[in-house]
C-alpha cells in the first residue's frame, strides 16, 4: 500500500533505506490514554508517531530519580519510534496525551529486510539516547526553573515533537503530568496567557491548550527546550 510521506523523521529515513517496506507499513490511530492499555497484549510492532504525541512517566520509584511518581519525564513524537513492549515490565508508563496518527510496522519484518539498514538503526540508537537525555533535562527543569519558565519550555518541547503546526494539547493531561500544586499551575498558566503565548480552548475536561505565539513562548521559557530537541544529522537541524 502506498502512503503519503510521513512527517516522522525516523520513518522518512527508513522509507529511503528500504522502499520495499512501504507495503508492510500501516497508518493507525493513537487514542488517548495509557499505552499499552491495562488489558492489552504484547505488541511486537514499531510505532512512528506522526500527529500523535506520547508522554513517558514513572510508574514506580526508581533508584536515583528525584521526579515524583506520575510526573512526565519525556515526550515522544515525530522524531521518535516506540515499541509498547518497552513499557512492559519497566518503571516507565507511556500515555497518549495528544491523539493522532502513527505509522506501524512489524519489528521482525524490518529486521528481516535484506538491505543495508545499519545507518538507520544507528539513527534509532541516537534517538533512544536523546530520549534519555530529555528525561534528565525535563526532570531538572521542573526543579531548578520557575513554573512559568518550565511550562513554556515544556510546551515548546511538545511543539517540536509534534507533526502538526496548530498543536492543541488536552489541558488536564498536561497539567496532571507536571505534578505541580494547583496554585503553581494556575500562576504559570496565567503568566503565559497574559503575554498571549497560549490560550484555552473549550472548558472543563475538554479544555485544550492552544499555542498562540511561539516567539513569545520562547522568550518566556528557560533554555531547556533547546537541549531536548532532536536534530537529525542526515537532514540538518529541526525546530
Amino acid at each position: 500500500m502506498t502512503h503519503p510521506p510521513s512527517p516522522n523523521s525516523l520513518m522518512q529515513r527508513l522509507q529511503r533505506a528500504a522502499p520495499a517496506l512501504g507495503a508492510a507499513c500501516e497508518r493507525v490511530a493513537l487514542k488517548p490514554g495509557p499505552w499499552p492499555s491495562p488489558n492489552g497484549q504484547d505488541d511486537d510492532d514499531l510505532y512512528f508517531p506522526e500527529t500523535g504525541l506520547l508522554a513517558l512517566s514513572l510508574r514506580s520509584a526508581t533508584g536515583g530519580s528525584s521526579a515524583p511518581l506520575g510526573a512526565r519525564l519525556a515526550l515522544l513524537g515525530c522524531h521518535s519510534v516506540w515499541s509498547p513492549r518497552q513499557a512492559q515490565g519497566s518503571d516507565f508508563r507511556a500515555e497518549v496525551i495528544v491523539p493522532g496518527d502513527a505509522m506501524r510496522v512489524s519489528e521482525a519484518v524490518v529486521r528481516a529486510v535484506d538491505m543495508p539498514l545499519a545507518k538507520w538503526w544507528l539513527q534509532v540508537a541516537a534517538s533512544d539516547q536523546h530520549l534519555i537525555s530529555q528525561m534528565a533535562r525535563m526532570a531538572l527543569c521542573t526543579k531548578h526553573h520557575s513554573a512559568p519558565q518550565s511550562l513554556a519550555s515544556g510546551l515548546l518541547t511538545a511543539q517540536h515533537n509534534s507533526g502538526v503546526r496548530a498543536l492543541e494539547i488536552p489541558m488536564v493531561a498536561w497539567r496532571d503530568g507536571l505534578g505541580w500544586a494547583p496554585d503553581a499551575w494556575q500562576s504559570a498558566w496565567n503568566a503565559l496567557e497574559r503575554q498571549g503565548a497560549v490560550a484555552q480552548v473549550g472548558q472543563g475536561a475538554l479544555a485544550k491548550i492552544q499555542i498562540k505565539a511561539l516567539g513569545v513562548l520562547s522568550d518566556l521559557a528557560c533554555g531547556c527546550h533547546r537541549m531536548t530537541q532532536w536534530h537529525d544529522p542526515g537532514q540538518g537541524s529541526r525546530g
